[in-house]
């Protein structure tokens, strides 16, 4: 049940709502004057040059600190306002963050011509550690605080609130609140929303109906609108905060209206598939390397085929055959049952190979003909998407877009596995069919990359 506070008896306080991208530029804003401090401290503390002669601020080595904090910070999805209003999640992404920064900056200055001595960044690191938990933590218990929340009418009924509230409520972290429970099956839920609207100063009115609200509660939605305030549905405020769409718990209507982006502009188009030619070229030549000595550890444990071939469904249904190593018993590769994520049918050399992803370097040459590319949803096997069509509405929206190697329901939920698992994934696909763009995919590689270097694969 929603905890909303008690009716006002004068109008409340000026609203102080931060939107999202604020939220996510303050808290860049807050890390780069951290470890731009950290590094002139660090920096004067160190050198001897400075100290002779007075306080000296390095301009490029603080612009090279900062370029290389905002890169690790993204890769390390430092940015998730979820994440910033919890202590330990904040320590770990902010831990990684640091780590990837420290790596690179050694790297950097050993080739950059500048008096950055190993000794400054190692100090730099605690000093950096301090600065960095401090701006968070200055933005916890003040910009994460109730006044700078964004107030919600929540217009809903008791079905969408017992269904899909809790989910979204779990994940409002200094966001929203909800200062206004209004059920739209009241004679008088119009006359109460302008109340609330009016009293307790909303920001946005939130929808969670299924069928249409009648005709005087719609004009009232709209006067509310007229007068500034922000009407959106709950499926959308779900998708905003969990970064997956709504699928069945409010009907089916509002996703057939969703201008999914499977038809995307040729420029977006063209530049994805550029990258796809290029990194399955390079993909192909990393993967002739290191095949031989791969290949005779494959055979020597388990005399079968060194490739593994599966017939699988790509882009509008077409199939096409997918290349792997073999990580599993020759005798079980065939089997047609899901796969668990401590399947007995991995061999050991394959359980090595899944760790660190060698295993996914033959599809290079799916991305590199086409069947393929190095993101979106993962193709399934055609008797997979036969059940999975028949269980789940929508399925087949997630196949307008070409399958991927890497995607939004894998950096989020994993492989997962069976029906309840597939329906977990395809909310995370067809919100990523619905956005994709270049800057959605990158933070799908940055994810990507960093759930290697931490030995997160199946």
């Amino acid at each position: 049940m929603i905890d909303v506070p008690a009716q006002p008896a004068v109008v409340a306080e000026r609203r102080g709502a931060l939107p999202v991208s604020e939220r996510r530029l303050l808290l860049a804003s807050l890390d780069l004057v951290a470890v731009a401090v950290a590094f002139v401290a660090a920096f004067n503390v160190r050198t001897s040059v400075a100290r002779d002669a007075g306080f000296y601020i390095p301009r490029l080595g603080t612009v090279i600190v900062c370029g290389l904090w905002l890169v690790a910070a993204q890769i390390a999805d430092a940015y998730d306002l979820r994440t910033a209003v919890s202590t330990r999640a904040t320590a770990r992404v902010l831990l990684t963050a640091l780590s990837m920064c420290f790596g690179g900056l050694l790297v950097t200055f050993l080739i950059v011509p500048y008096r950055i001595t190993r000794p400054t960044l190692v100090l730099w690191l605690p000093f950096a550690a301090i600065t960095l938990f401090a701006g968070r933590y200055l933005y916890r218990r003040i910009f994460a605080g109730s006044f700078f929340a964004g107030r919600i009418a929540l217009v809903t009924s008791s079905e969408a609130l017992e269904t899909v509230w809790p989910e979204v409520s779990r994940n409002l972290g200094g966001l929203y609140r909800v200062v206004g429970l209004v059920d739209p099956s009241r004679a008088d839920s119009g006359q109460r929303l302008r109340t609330v609207v009016e009293q307790r100063k909303v920001d946005q009115i939130v929808l969670g109906v299924r069928d249409e609200v009648s005709r005087d509660l719609f004009r009232d939605v709209l006067g509310c609108h007229d007068k500034g305030v922000t009407v959106r549905s709950l499926a959308d405020l779900y998708e905003e905060l969990t970064g997956r769409l709504l699928l069945d718990q409010l009907g089916h209507t509002w996703l057939m209206s969703l201008p999914m982006r499977s038809n995307t502009s040729r420029l977006y188009a063209s530049v994805k598939r550029g990258v796809d030619v290029i990194t399955g070229a390079v993909g192909l030549v990393l993967f002739a390397v290191i095949l031989l000595p791969i290949a005779t550890l494959i055979k020597l444990e388990d005399r079968g085929p060194v490739f593994h071939r599966q017939k699988r469904v790509g882009k509008y249904g077409h199939t096409f055959t997918l290349i792997k190593l073999r990580t599993m018993r020759a005798s079980s590769e065939a089997a047609l049952v899901w796969a668990e994520k401590a399947d007995p049918r991995i061999t050991l050399i394959g359980r090595v190979l899944r760790k660190l992803h060698i295993d996914e370097l033959p599809q290079a040459w799916n991305v590199l003909v086409g069947d393929m590319s190095l993101v979106g949803p993962r193709p399934e096997q055609p008797h997979y998407v036969e059940e999975l069509r028949r269980e789940i509405d929508f399925y087949n929206t997630r196949l307008t877009v070409r399958p991927g190697l890497t995607g939004w329901a894998q950096v989020n939920h994993g492989y997962g596995s069976g029906v309840d698992g597939a329906r977990v994934k395809l909310s995370y696909d067809l919100y990523y069919v619905k956005r994709q763009s270049v800057s959605l995919d990158l933070l799908i590689l940055a994810r990507t990359f960093l759930a290697v270097l931490s030995l997160k694969g199946t």
